[in-house]
C-alpha cells in the first residue's frame, strides 16, 4: 500500500503530547489489575461500561513499543468472571476481534480525516513519510523548543499519543481502542492485552482490568470554575487535577444571553504539563465591553464524553481609565494645614469608583495611603498633618478594578530659617590618604543634613563632595598624596528639609602626608687645595628641605658603599672642604637632600676628582693674553714644558670674584680663546696642569683689561 506522502502541520492542534492519561487513567471507577514489569516500559488499559458495550482503550509509553505495536498488533483477550452476582464456574476465555488488533489501513481513514482533526493528526503520525512541527505555530516557543530536540519517531510517537488521546474514534482507528458490543447485563470480565509480537521481542508484560457492566459510575460535575476581567481580557479558570482521572481535556462555552452557549475551543483544552497550580486557565478576548456574558464548561472523557456543564458564571468588562488625575496649586493655611485640589477629565468620569490620597516623604516614594473611596464627584481634601516636606498624589479608581496615579506634587509650609553654622570641624589625613572629619550635632528637627565641600587651595572654589545631604557627623574622604599642594581645605554647611542651607562651617586646613620627595641639589665646582677637596653645590629648591648631606667613595666600579662625609642643616651654605683624603687619590662625590618627614631626594650626579699630590717641577711658561677688541675675544697662549701631562685645567675670575674651573683641556693644548666676554671688566685667568701620577704643576696666572 502507498503511504500518504502529504505533511501534516500542526499549527492549529494543541501540542504538548506525552499521554497524559497513562499516568492517571479512570481508576475511580475500575477495578484494575496492575502487572510488574521487568523495565520501566509500561502497557496501561483502562476501560468504560455503558447500557450496551464496554469501551477499551490502551496505550504505551514508549515509542519502540509503540512501533511494534502498530507492527503485530494488540491481543485483547476476555474472560467472563461473575454473572448475576456468582462466579462462573468455567471462565469463558474469548479473544476479540478474532486476532490481532492493528492500526487500521490508510484508506480507511480517509472519511474520517475530513471531518476529525486529531484523525489527521494520528494517520500522519502512524502512516505519513515525513513528520515536522510547522515552525510557524504559535506554540513556537512552548512546544518546538522540547519537541524538536527529540527524534522523529518520538515525535510520531507523542503527536500520536496526544491526538488518539483527545478522541475515541481516532483511537480505535489507531489499534488503540475497541468497543466491546457482545457483553451481557450483571456480568463481570476481565481484560487482558498484549502485544502480539514473536518470543523474544523485549515487550511490557500484559496488562489487565476488572469491569462489570452494571452500575456505570456517573461523571462528576466541573467545579470551582471562575472568571474574572484583567488586563483588557477575560481570565477563566477551574480545578484540573482533582478531575484528571475523569477529563483530560475541556470545552469551554460563551452565551450572550444567559440561556443559548456556544462553544469557543477549536481544539480540546487541556494542561500542557505539570505545574504547582492544581487549576488550568484560558484567557478570551472581549467582544463588547459593558456588556454581560455567561461562561461554563464541560469535561471531556478518553472515550469522547462530555461531563454535564459546570455551574454558570457571568462577567463584564470595563473599559480602563485612560487619563490620570491633575493636581492643581493647593491652598496651604497654616504650616500643619493645606486643602489639595486636583481635575480629572469629565468625559472619563464615568468610570470614576472613587479617588484615594496617597503621601510620601520623597517624590519617589513610597507612598502611603492617608484617605480612601473618596467619592467621584469629590476634587479637593483639607490635609492637617502636614510634614516640613510633603508628596501628594492622587489615586483614581475605575470601575474595572484599575487604578492610575497623577503626578506627583510637593507642599512645604512657608520657612525661610536656615540652620546654624557648623560648629567644631576637626579632621585628620592618615598615611593612605583616607580623611575622616568630624564635626558637632546641629539641635534643628527639621535638620536634613550636611554637605561638604574640599579645595587645594584657601582662595580657590570648593567643591562640593556628596550629593545627597548625609544625617551623620562623620565623613570619609581620599585624597593624592602625590600633590604639590602640601594642604587641603574642607568646610561643610547644615541644610534643612526646606533646602535653607546654613553659612558655611570654618575652613579647616589638613596637612597632607609628604609622600613627594625633595628635588637633587647639584655639585657645581670643586677645587683642589693643598689641604684637600673645596666643594661647591646649588641646594635643593624644594621648600621642606631641613639638610643636605655629602657622601663619598673612592672607586665607582667597587662594591663599596657611599660613605656619608658631612651633613649640614644651615641652608644658608653650599660650599664644604674635604681634608680628610689621601694624596694623588681619585675620589666620586655626591649630595642629597632631605625634607622635614625623612624623605630623601635622588642623589645629585657624582663627580670624579684627583686629589693633589706633591709639588713637580714647573710644567707652564709663558702664559700671556692678547686683546681682540675688533672681533671681542681675548687669545691666551702658553708653553708646556713637560710631557706626561694628562690635564690642563684653565680658570676664571672677573673683578673681585673667586676663581672656578673654566676649561679642560687634554695635555697637548697651548691656546685658547674666550668669547664669553664682557666690556669694561678685568679678568684674570690661572693656569695649572695634572700629571698622569696625579700631581699638580705649579699655579700660573694673567690678568687682562677688557
Amino acid at each position: 500500500m502507498k503511504k500518504r506522502s502529504k505533511m501534516v502541520y500542526l499549527s492549529k492542534y494543541i501540542v504538548v503530547v506525552f499521554f497524559l492519561w497513562v499516568a492517571s487513567g479512570l481508576n475511580a471507577q475500575i477495578d484494575s489489575i496492575s502487572y510488574e514489569t521487568p523495565n520501566t516500559m509500561k502497557l496501561v488499559i483502562q476501560a468504560r461500561p455503558t447500557n450496551d458495550a464496554i469501551m477499551l482503550r490502551w496505550g504505551v509509553n514508549d515509542k519502540n513499543i509503540w512501533k511494534l505495536g502498530n507492527e503485530y498488533g494488540y491481543l485483547v483477550e476476555r474472560i467472563t468472571l461473575e454473572q448475576n452476582g456468582s462466579p462462573v464456574t468455567t471462565p469463558e476465555e474469548v479473544i476479540l476481534s478474532g486476532g490481532p488488533i492493528k492500526p487500521r489501513p490508510f484508506s480507511d481513514w480517509q472519511e474520517l480525516i475530513e471531518k476529525n482533526d486529531m484523525a489527521g493528526v494520528a494517520a500522519q503520525a502512524i502512516y505519513g513519510e515525513n513528520f515536522v512541527l510547522d515552525t510557524n505555530t504559535q506554540n513556537k516557543g512552548k512546544v518546538s523548543q522540547i519537541i524538536n530536540q527529540s527524534s522523529e519517531l518520538q515525535q510520531r510517537f507523542a503527536f500520536s499519543m496526544f491526538a488518539i488521546d483527545q478522541d475515541y474514534t481516532a483511537a480505535q482507528y489507531a489499534g488503540l481502542g475497541f468497543t466491546d458490543y457482545s457483553v451481557k447485563e450483571n456480568t463481570r470480565y476481565m481484560y487482558n492485552i498484549k502485544i502480539a509480537a514473536p518470543e523474544g521481542t523485549n515487550l511490557p508484560k500484559e496488562t489487565g482490568i476488572i469491569i462489570t457492566t452494571s452500575n456505570p459510575v456517573k461523571l462528576p460535575k466541573p467545579y470551582d470554575f471562575a472568571g474574572y476581567y484583567y488586563n483588557d481580557a477575560f481570565v477563566l479558570i477551574w480545578e484540573y487535577d482533582a478531575l484528571v482521572h475523569f477529563y483530560n481535556s475541556y470545552d469551554l462555552e460563551r452565551s450572550d444571553d444567559g440561556i443559548s452557549f456556544r462553544k469557543l475551543n477549536i481544539t480540546p483544552i487541556t494542561k500542557l504539563m505539570d505545574s504547582r497550580s492544581s487549576g488550568i486557565a484560558f484567557t478570551d478576548s472581549i467582544p463588547v465591553y459593558e456588556k454581560k456574558y455567561w461562561y461554563r464548561i464541560k469535561g471531556r472523557t478518553i472515550f469522547n464524553e462530555i461531563s454535564e456543564p459546570s455551574d454558570t458564571i457571568s462577567i463584564i468588562a470595563y473599559k480602563k481609565l485612560l487619563v490620570a488625575p491633575e493636581l492643581k496649586e493647593s491652598e496651604i493655611i497654616s504650616d500643619k494645614e493645606a486643602i489639595l485640589k486636583w481635575d480629572f477629565a469629565k468625559d472619563e468620569a464615568w468610570k470614576l469608583t472613587g479617588f484615594d490620597i496617597l503621601r510620601s516623604d520623597k517624590p519617589i516614594g513610597p507612598y502611603n495611603q492617608i484617605k480612601k473611596n473618596i467619592e467621584p464627584n469629590i476634587r479637593t481634601f483639607k490635609y492637617s498633618e502636614l510634614q516640613d516636606i510633603n508628596y501628594f498624589k492622587i489615586r483614581a479608581k475605575g470601575i474595572a478594578g484599575d487604578y492610575i496615579d497623577s503626578s506627583p506634587s510637593m507642599i512645604q509650609p512657608i520657612d525661610s530659617i536656615p540652620p546654624a553654622q557648623p560648629k567644631e570641624l576637626t579632621g585628620k589625613i592618615d598615611s593612605t590618604g583616607v580623611v575622616t572629619l568630624t564635626w558637632a550635632k546641629n539641635e534643628e528637627l527639621d535638620l536634613k543634613g550636611y554637605t561638604i565641600f574640599r579645595a587645594n587651595r584657601p582662595n580657590q572654589e570648593f567643591t562640593r563632595l556628596n550629593k545627597y545631604q548625609i544625617q551623620k557627623t562623620l565623613y570619609k574622604d581620599t585624597i593624592n598624596l602625590k600633590s604639590f599642594n602640601k594642604n587641603v581645605y574642607y568646610k561643610i554647611d547644615a541644610v534643612d528639609n526646606r533646602y535653607n542651607a546654613s553659612a558655611p562651617s570654618e575652613v579647616l586646613p589638613l596637612k597632607r602626608p609628604d609622600k613627594i620627595p625633595p628635588m637633587n641639589p647639584l655639585i657645581t665646582n670643586y677645587e683642589l687645595q693643598e689641604k684637600g677637596i673645596q666643594l661647591t653645590w646649588t641646594n635643593s629648591i624644594s621648600e621642606d628641605v631641613v639638610k643636605h648631606v655629602i657622601y663619598r667613595k673612592k672607586n665607582l666600579s667597587e662594591n663599596t658603599k657611599w660613605e656619608k662625609i658631612f651633613e649640614i642643616t644651615d641652608l644658608n651654605t653650599n660650599d664644604y672642604l674635604d681634608d680628610t683624603i689621601a694624596g694623588n687619590t681619585k675620589y666620586h662625590y655626591t649630595v642629597i637632600a632631605i625634607d622635614q618627614t625623612g624623605l630623601e631626594s635622588q642623589p645629585s650626579p657624582p663627580i670624579s676628582i684627583i686629589s693633589l699630590g706633591e709639588q713637580t717641577k714647573t710644567a707652564i711658561s709663558g702664559f700671556n693674553n692678547t686683546v681682540d677688541r675688533d672681533n671681542r675675544i681675548i687669545h691666551l697662549n702658553w708653553r708646556l714644558k713637560a710631557s706626561n701631562i694628562v690635564e690642563i685645567l684653565l680658570y676664571k675670575k672677573q673683578n673681585e670674584s673667586e676663581f672656578s674651573l673654566y676649561q679642560t683641556f687634554t695635555g697637548n693644548r697651548t691656546r685658547f680663546i674666550d668669547a664669553k666676554l664682557t666690556p669694561n671688566t678685568i679678568y684674570t685667568y690661572g693656569l695649572k696642569a695634572i700629571f698622569e701620577d696625579g700631581t699638580v704643576s705649579e699655579w700660573q696666572e694673567t690678568e687682562v683689561v677688557y
